[in-house]
């Protein structure tokens, strides 16, 4: 659904492994983050898109966004995965894990492919192991679907802790997802979803042949700048079933680079010409990411800062209950006296 024409796109940052750790080494740009008008920012760019793979020092997306989570109150994030390197469902506890500790402001992106893997692979002239599934447009919607419904096995509203009766939990509203797909997963997990609800699953696409499966099953989807103006039908065709109001369309981010000592008119111009696009990911070529963190800044003075969720502050919809019919678990439970 495109923004209103007039309206200011939403401003998100990427993050290579490296630069997240630049951030976590400096507890004054870690704050500068916080403060910043960013609606999200996605940790670990390097792992995603193939531009500068390989180069300097990178760190686990979700470990690395676990400590920024921890050491932020605002700031939102979206760690970068893989069917190269994740499994739905360690990946899925991980997901609602964060969703809990963060309170909403976290989530997923799921890339193709991961350049770090590629480039082991070449290392070691592919004798290495195959860490889970190849690299594949297939690959990463069945990831990023089968976690979606693993996410929805056991649903916060199952917990009643109701004491009188001596019922922590609904078990019977705990279900399996039954997954047959590239993945095979059957689930339950053992945590509960997140209270603030499902967490956002966003899709970095590199190329256009990725789009249509990209907008099945994301709630947001990020292509480079050139892609943009062609990505926005592609995502307004799409079905919205994982939505639950199945009207609503996938959110579109471009992402723009930002080489060191980019001015804010240049930014401007670019972030301008990706037409169609609800937001803009800005993306630092160097090592620091200061600059085009404090460039947030300056291209939003005196705008609101985003709280909340990450689903709420993005205006998503709740999402689709994917698991109507899913088996149960466990039989319902006897009231104790």
């Amino acid at each position: 659904m495109p923004r209103h024409h007039g309206s200011r796109p939403r401003l998100a940052l990427a993050l290579t492994g490296g630069q997240a750790l630049a951030v976590l080494d400096e507890d004054a740009l870690t704050a500068l983050l916080d403060r910043a008008p960013l609606a999200f920012t996605v940790v670990g760019a390097d792992r995603l898109a193939p531009v500068g793979a390989g180069a300097g020092r990178t760190a686990d997306p979700s470990a690395a966004a676990t400590v920024l989570a921890a050491r932020t109150t605002a700031a939102a994030f979206l760690f970068a995965s893989s069917p190269v390197r994740d499994h739905p469902y360690n990946l899925a506890r991980r997901v609602a894990s964060l969703g809990h500790l963060s309170h909403g402001r976290t989530g997923l992106v799921v890339g193709v492919a991961d350049p770090y893997v590629a480039a082991l692979a070449a290392r070691t002239h592919g004798e290495g192991p195959e860490l889970t599934r190849r690299a594949g447009t297939a690959e990463a919607h069945d990831l990023a679907l089968a976690t979606r419904e693993l996410e929805q096995t056991w649903p916060y509203d199952a917990i009643v802790a109701d004491r009188e009766q001596r019922i922590f939990a609904r078990g019977d509203r705990i279900r399996r997802a039954d997954h047959q797909g590239v993945y095979s997963v059957a689930g339950p997990l053992t945590l509960p979803a997140p209270r603030t609800g499902a967490s956002v699953v966003a899709w970095w696409a590199n190329r256009a042949d990725e789009l249509e499966a990209a907008a099945d099953v994301a709630d947001l989807v990020i292509v480079p700048h050139g892609l943009a103006s062609g990505a926005r039908s592609v995502l307004d065709a799409a079905s919205g079933r994982h939505f639950a109001d199945p009207g609503h369309r996938p959110l579109l981010f471009a992402v723009v680079d930002v080489p060191p000592g980019t001015a804010a008119a240049d930014a401007r111009a670019s972030t301008a010409a990706a037409a169609g696009a609800d937001g803009i990911v800005l993306r630092p070529t160097g090592p620091d990411p200061r600059e085009a963190i404090e460039l947030a800044g300056r291209l939003h003075a005196g705008g609101d800062l985003a709280a909340g969720p990450l689903r709420a502050r993005l205006g998503l919809p709740e999402a689709a209950d994917l698991l109507p019919d899913g088996p149960g678990v466990f039989p319902a439970p006897v009231p104790q006296r």
